[in-house]
Protein backbone atom coordinates (compact mmCIF):
# COMPACT_ATOMS: atom_id res chain seq x y z
CA UNK A 1 0.00 0.00 0.00
CA UNK A 2 2.90 2.42 0.97
CA UNK A 3 4.38 1.83 -2.85
CA UNK A 4 1.28 2.27 -4.31
CA UNK A 5 0.95 5.45 -2.73
CA UNK A 6 4.09 6.98 -3.04
CA UNK A 7 3.79 5.82 -7.29
CA UNK A 8 0.51 7.65 -7.23
CA UNK A 9 1.75 10.85 -5.91
CA UNK A 10 4.60 11.05 -8.47
CA UNK A 11 2.60 10.49 -11.03
CA UNK A 12 0.65 13.29 -9.52
CA UNK A 13 3.66 15.41 -9.52
CA UNK A 14 4.49 14.43 -13.37
CA UNK A 15 1.03 15.58 -14.72
CA UNK A 16 1.10 18.61 -12.99
CA UNK A 17 4.84 19.80 -14.26
CA UNK A 18 2.90 18.57 -17.92
CA UNK A 19 0.11 20.70 -17.67
CA UNK A 20 2.66 23.97 -16.05
CA UNK A 21 4.75 23.12 -19.24
CA UNK A 22 2.13 23.46 -21.63
CA UNK A 23 0.86 26.99 -20.35
CA UNK A 24 4.40 28.34 -20.19
CA UNK A 25 4.55 29.49 -17.07
CA UNK A 26 3.70 29.10 -13.13
CA UNK A 27 3.39 32.74 -12.46
CA UNK A 28 -0.14 33.55 -11.11
CA UNK A 29 -2.54 35.55 -13.79
CA UNK A 30 -2.65 38.86 -11.43
CA UNK A 31 1.25 39.11 -11.45
CA UNK A 32 0.93 38.93 -14.90
CA UNK A 33 -1.42 41.16 -15.58
CA UNK A 34 0.34 43.81 -13.28
CA UNK A 35 3.83 43.20 -14.98
CA UNK A 36 2.11 44.03 -18.66
CA UNK A 37 1.00 47.00 -16.85
CA UNK A 38 4.22 48.11 -15.47
CA UNK A 39 5.35 47.63 -18.89
CA UNK A 40 2.97 49.64 -20.32
CA UNK A 41 2.82 52.60 -18.22
CA UNK A 42 6.82 53.28 -19.15
CA UNK A 43 5.66 53.54 -22.81
CA UNK A 44 2.56 55.50 -22.95
CA UNK A 45 2.22 58.13 -26.09
CA UNK A 46 2.71 61.94 -24.12
CA UNK A 47 0.33 63.54 -26.63
CA UNK A 48 -1.93 61.45 -24.23
CA UNK A 49 -1.23 64.03 -21.87
CA UNK A 50 -2.17 66.92 -23.48
CA UNK A 51 -5.60 65.49 -24.55
CA UNK A 52 -6.49 66.57 -20.81
CA UNK A 53 -6.91 70.54 -22.10
CA UNK A 54 -8.60 72.11 -18.87
CA UNK A 55 -8.89 75.67 -20.49
CA UNK A 56 -10.23 75.05 -23.18
CA UNK A 57 -13.61 75.92 -21.80
CA UNK A 58 -12.47 79.38 -20.94
CA UNK A 59 -12.82 81.50 -24.65
CA UNK A 60 -11.03 84.59 -23.15
CA UNK A 61 -8.36 82.31 -22.78
CA UNK A 62 -8.22 81.29 -26.27
CA UNK A 63 -5.88 83.50 -27.84
CA UNK A 64 -3.21 83.96 -25.62
CA UNK A 65 -3.24 79.87 -25.36
CA UNK A 66 -2.69 79.94 -29.01
CA UNK A 67 -0.42 82.40 -29.60
CA UNK A 68 2.72 82.25 -26.79
CA UNK A 69 4.73 79.87 -24.71
CA UNK A 70 3.59 80.24 -21.75
CA UNK A 71 0.46 82.40 -20.29
CA UNK A 72 0.63 84.55 -16.74
CA UNK A 73 -2.42 84.72 -15.16
CA UNK A 74 -2.37 87.94 -12.68
CA UNK A 75 -4.64 88.09 -10.28
CA UNK A 76 -5.01 91.81 -8.87
CA UNK A 77 -6.92 94.60 -8.49
CA UNK A 78 -5.61 98.82 -9.05
CA UNK A 79 -6.90 99.26 -5.72
CA UNK A 80 -4.93 96.57 -3.73
CA UNK A 81 -1.95 97.96 -2.37
CA UNK A 82 0.03 94.50 -2.56
CA UNK A 83 -0.75 94.52 -6.33
CA UNK A 84 0.93 97.83 -7.16
CA UNK A 85 4.79 96.32 -6.86
CA UNK A 86 3.63 93.95 -8.60
CA UNK A 87 2.40 95.37 -11.23
CA UNK A 88 5.27 97.62 -11.69
CA UNK A 89 7.62 94.94 -11.60
CA UNK A 90 5.82 93.84 -14.67
CA UNK A 91 6.17 96.68 -16.47
CA UNK A 92 9.89 97.07 -15.61
CA UNK A 93 10.70 93.59 -16.50
CA UNK A 94 8.75 92.68 -19.78
CA UNK A 95 7.05 96.00 -20.67
CA UNK A 96 9.64 97.58 -22.70
CA UNK A 97 11.20 94.25 -24.40
CA UNK A 98 9.10 93.05 -27.73
CA UNK A 99 8.59 89.99 -25.33
CA UNK A 100 4.81 89.76 -24.55
CA UNK A 101 2.23 88.90 -26.82
CA UNK A 102 -0.07 91.68 -28.04
CA UNK A 103 -3.30 91.80 -30.36
CA UNK A 104 -1.27 92.23 -33.39
CA UNK A 105 -1.33 87.98 -33.78
CA UNK A 106 2.27 87.60 -33.50
CA UNK A 107 3.19 84.25 -31.73
CA UNK A 108 5.32 85.25 -28.23
CA UNK A 109 6.94 83.66 -25.79
CA UNK A 110 4.64 85.40 -23.12
CA UNK A 111 1.25 86.87 -22.31
CA UNK A 112 -0.19 88.35 -19.49
CA UNK A 113 -3.86 87.78 -19.17
CA UNK A 114 -5.46 90.02 -16.29
CA UNK A 115 -8.21 88.77 -14.21
CA UNK A 116 -9.16 91.86 -12.64
CA UNK A 117 -10.87 92.15 -9.12
CA UNK A 118 -11.62 96.05 -9.78
CA UNK A 119 -14.45 97.29 -8.26
CA UNK A 120 -15.51 100.08 -11.58
CA UNK A 121 -14.69 99.45 -15.00
CA UNK A 122 -13.33 103.10 -15.02
CA UNK A 123 -10.74 101.22 -12.54
CA UNK A 124 -10.18 98.58 -14.72
CA UNK A 125 -9.58 100.82 -17.86
CA UNK A 126 -6.85 103.16 -15.95
CA UNK A 127 -5.04 100.06 -14.81
CA UNK A 128 -4.77 98.01 -18.20
CA UNK A 129 -4.85 101.64 -20.66
CA UNK A 130 -1.15 101.74 -20.78
CA UNK A 131 -0.12 98.33 -20.30
CA UNK A 132 0.54 95.38 -22.58
CA UNK A 133 -1.56 93.05 -21.01
CA UNK A 134 -4.66 90.91 -22.39
CA UNK A 135 -7.31 91.60 -19.62
CA UNK A 136 -9.95 89.58 -19.01
CA UNK A 137 -13.15 91.49 -19.97
CA UNK A 138 -14.38 93.45 -17.30
CA UNK A 139 -18.08 92.36 -17.58
CA UNK A 140 -17.10 88.50 -19.34
CA UNK A 141 -18.48 86.18 -16.94
CA UNK A 142 -14.91 84.29 -17.47
CA UNK A 143 -13.24 86.52 -14.91
CA UNK A 144 -15.31 85.09 -12.06
CA UNK A 145 -15.04 81.56 -13.85
CA UNK A 146 -11.82 81.88 -13.33
CA UNK A 147 -11.36 82.90 -9.77
CA UNK A 148 -13.39 79.64 -9.51
CA UNK A 149 -11.06 77.63 -11.30
CA UNK A 150 -8.11 78.71 -9.54
CA UNK A 151 -9.32 79.28 -6.35
CA UNK A 152 -8.20 82.67 -6.38
CA UNK A 153 -9.60 85.88 -5.41
CA UNK A 154 -9.79 89.48 -3.23
CA UNK A 155 -11.14 88.46 0.05
CA UNK A 156 -13.98 91.30 -0.24
CA UNK A 157 -15.01 88.97 -3.28
CA UNK A 158 -15.15 85.57 -1.04
CA UNK A 159 -18.86 85.83 -0.11
CA UNK A 160 -19.88 86.85 -3.55
CA UNK A 161 -18.29 83.61 -5.19
CA UNK A 162 -18.49 81.73 -2.20
CA UNK A 163 -15.55 79.18 -2.70
CA UNK A 164 -12.46 77.83 -0.66
CA UNK A 165 -9.53 80.44 -1.67
CA UNK A 166 -6.43 78.93 -1.87
CA UNK A 167 -4.70 82.02 -3.21
CA UNK A 168 -5.53 85.64 -2.44
CA UNK A 169 -4.41 88.67 -4.97
CA UNK A 170 -1.93 89.57 -6.13
CA UNK A 171 -1.04 86.26 -7.74
CA UNK A 172 0.11 85.21 -10.63
CA UNK A 173 -0.04 81.49 -11.83
CA UNK A 174 2.19 80.48 -14.70
CA UNK A 175 0.30 78.22 -17.41
CA UNK A 176 2.00 75.74 -20.00
CA UNK A 177 0.11 76.79 -23.01
CA UNK A 178 0.56 73.69 -24.92
CA UNK A 179 -0.47 71.02 -21.75
CA UNK A 180 -2.53 73.82 -19.69
CA UNK A 181 -0.58 72.40 -16.92
CA UNK A 182 0.74 74.83 -13.98
CA UNK A 183 3.85 75.55 -13.61
CA UNK A 184 4.04 77.64 -11.00
CA UNK A 185 1.74 79.92 -8.57
CA UNK A 186 4.28 82.17 -7.18
CA UNK A 187 4.75 83.91 -10.67
CA UNK A 188 4.02 87.09 -8.89
CA UNK A 189 6.89 86.79 -6.36
CA UNK A 190 8.93 85.21 -9.49
CA UNK A 191 9.04 88.63 -10.82
CA UNK A 192 9.44 90.82 -8.09
CA UNK A 193 12.56 89.12 -6.62
CA UNK A 194 13.86 88.00 -10.22
CA UNK A 195 12.78 90.57 -12.18
CA UNK A 196 13.03 89.30 -16.72
CA UNK A 197 15.47 86.70 -15.01
CA UNK A 198 11.74 85.07 -14.09
CA UNK A 199 10.56 84.14 -17.67
CA UNK A 200 14.04 82.03 -17.81
CA UNK A 201 13.21 80.59 -14.56
CA UNK A 202 9.66 79.65 -15.79
CA UNK A 203 11.31 78.19 -19.32
CA UNK A 204 13.10 75.98 -17.45
CA UNK A 205 10.66 74.54 -15.04
CA UNK A 206 8.38 74.21 -17.99
CA UNK A 207 11.18 71.67 -19.40
CA UNK A 208 11.64 69.67 -15.97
Amino acid sequence: MIILSILTLVGLIIVWESVMSFFGSSSPPGDSMQNDAAHNSRHLDKSYFYEQRPLDQFFELKYALEHSKLVLLYFAASWCPMSTPISNALDEAFGKDDVLLTNNGQRKTLSIVYVSSDKTLEQYKEYTRKRQWLPIPFDSPEKNQLKRHFATCAHRELEELQFDRKHEIPTGIVIDSRSQGIITTSGADDVEEMGAEALEHWLKMQGW
